[in-house]
């Protein structure tokens, strides 16, 4: 095992890494908060949507340890990119998605998680037409448990505060999935979603206000993805 992670050609410093997965959640903690809290209400997300597609208990622990660590590969991400409410360029575009193949690769190397763990970290912006990434995987063929967190992961982030837009309500968020169902998401798991949306409320305490926005062509991609 090497001594520390990076990617290459980027301006990111190495990581050590961490043995255990709390170490792993820690560091991206303290890298970048935003991220870190954002992950936890993706995780309880997929739990309570899990819970009502009657998973097992050994399952939940899965998902929800998957969405906990979904974006961990945004430790390799500068902040400057994180933070940044410009829009990205194409270069900015092409390292911010590499952090699905960077998180799994962590969790591969340092850890000892489940297949299904790294399977949600690594296939959680796969679309249900075939074209997102890193695979390009189409339909059933993407794995469930990373369905189900590219479904909460992107409502959270439709309704959080972002540097570079406005967060929408929550009926909104919830009509923009409805929307994506059979493109970029499983209708199923959609569908699935609206029925328990009410009882997620209770994790969005401040009320989430319309707004208009307009979008470039990078955040038009990316509005639905966390």
């Amino acid at each position: 095992m090497n001594s520390g992670l990076t990617v290459v050609g980027s301006p990111v410093r190495k990581v050590r890494p961490s043995s255990d997965v709390p170490g792993w959640k820690n560091m991206l903690k303290n890298k970048h908060a935003p991220t870190y809290t954002h992950c936890i209400r993706v995780a309880k997300l997929a739990h309570m949507l899990g819970t009502a597609m009657r998973l097992t208990e050994k399952e939940l622990a899965q998902l929800g340890t998957g969405c906990c660590l979904h974006d961990i590969g945004k430790l390799m991400i500068p902040n400057s990119i994180l933070n940044s409410s410009k829009p990205m360029t194409d270069r900015e575009w092409r390292l911010m998605k590499l952090h699905p193949e960077i998180g799994s690769d962590i969790l591969e190397r340092t850890t000892s998680v489940d297949r299904e763990v790294i399977e949600i970290v690594r296939h959680h912006h796969e679309r249900w037409d075939g074209t997102g990434y890193p695979a390009g995987l189409k339909g059933a063929d993407i794995p469930l448990f990373a369905r189900i967190c590219s479904v909460v992961d992107a409502f959270d982030s439709m309704i959080s505060e972002r540097p570079y837009r406005k967060r929408r309500t929550i009926e909104e968020a919830v009509t923009e999935l409805i929307a994506h169902g059979g493109t970029q998401f499983d209708t199923a798991i959609v569908l699935q979603f609206e029925a328990i949306v009410k009882d997620v409320q209770y994790l969005y305490p401040i009320k989430i206000q319309a707004n208009e926005s307009s979008r470039t062509r990078h955040e038009e991609r990316a509005d639905t993805q966390g």
